[in-house]
């Protein structure tokens, strides 16, 4: 099959670099949506294998099976910017080869104080290796918006709306009036919190040992508890779940139920949304939960790029 975009020059793209995954969304091609982690492991040329300055790095899924130790951007505050340029080259090297990137790119962030400091860590022209091929990349940040807004954008928003963003490494409550955001206070206790909790509680049934946090999401993100073929954890995640819930989810969650009450719609995103058992008790307590809550937001940070090019035009 030809290549479609063999002509096209220059391609919008949406840029979600999250505490638990990585979300680059780039036109015309699928979403790539990798979890946050960062090796310097040896491997081979694999998806998410980068070059760069002569320094090779495994970002993704293969950083966790190379078996040694990765960094993750959860593990840091300042990852979201310090790492955001290798995390974006990783996405890249999961898309098909191109000799030449050119991205327009619209991109979230937790904290948009530091939105100068990331245009910094990303804008200009790169010669990294992506998985094993040489590319001339040239990046170029048109919008720096708030975490979530690319989740609203395109929708038709109510006049009051409330919206919970539960995160891998906070939770989010943001109120909008009229589709102008008034709130947004992050709460610093997302999904991650909840897996380091099953990971100390699991000692019993992995022989006295802390379970492995990655392989915890991995299960849980397939919508299920079966942590390996002999272990299955979903008496100890059920429990968790309720004390996560109680100890950090309450607050945020009773403040947008009162919103509720107040005449707000409340909507929730996040990969959170989908945690077992966890989106029936949201959608019991009247929440709407978008489709595709994890990606929604890398999805609208493309479409706002997309319109910001073709208003240039």
């Amino acid at each position: 099959m030809p290549n479609i975009h063999a002509l096209q020059k220059i391609f919008p793209a949406g840029f979600d670099n999250g505490y638990g995954s990585l979300k680059l969304f780039v036109d015309g091609f699928k979403v790539v949506r990798i979890p946050s982690y960062i090796s310097t492991a040896e491997m081979e040329d694999v998806p998410g294998r980068i070059v760069l300055d002569g320094v090779a790095y495994t970002v993704g899924e293969s950083a966790f099976r190379t078996g040694y130790h990765f960094d993750r951007n959860t593990d840091h505050n300042e990852n979201k910017i310090k790492n955001a340029l290798l995390m974006l080259f990783g996405g890249l090297a999961h898309l098909p080869h191109r000799k030449a990137w050119h991205l327009k790119l619209v991109v979230s962030l937790h904290d948009i104080g530091l939105a100068e400091d990331l245009k910094q860590e990303l804008n200009g022209e790169y010669q990294p290796i992506l998985a094993g091929r040489k590319s001339d990349v040239t990046l170029e940040i048109i919008k720096v918006v708030p975490e979530g807004m690319g989740a609203l954008f395109g929708h038709q928003l109510p006049p009051k709306l409330t919206v919970l963003d539960f995160g891998n490494g906070t939770t989010l409550y943001s109120r909008y009036n009229q589709g102008k955001r008034e709130v947004h206070t992050p709460y610093p206790a997302g999904v991650e919190v909840l897996i380091e909790d099953i990971a100390e509680k699991m000692k019993r049934l992995n022989g006295g040992k802390i379970g492995n946090t990655s392989q915890i999401r991995f299960c849980l993100e397939k919508g299920h508890t079966r942590y390996s073929r002999d272990i299955d954890i979903k008496d100890i995640y059920t429990s968790c779940l309720k004390d996560w819930y109680e100890k950090f989810l309450k607050k945020p969650v009773n403040l947008t139920l009162d919103a509720k009450h107040q005449g707000d719609e409340i909507w929730a995103i996040g990969g959170g949304c989908l945690l077992p058992g966890f989106k029936k008790l949201l959608e019991k307590n009247g929440f709407k939960i978008l489709d595709n809550p994890v990606e929604a937001n890398a999805c609208g940070l493309l479409e706002m790029a997309k319109a910001m090019m073709n208003k240039n035009l």
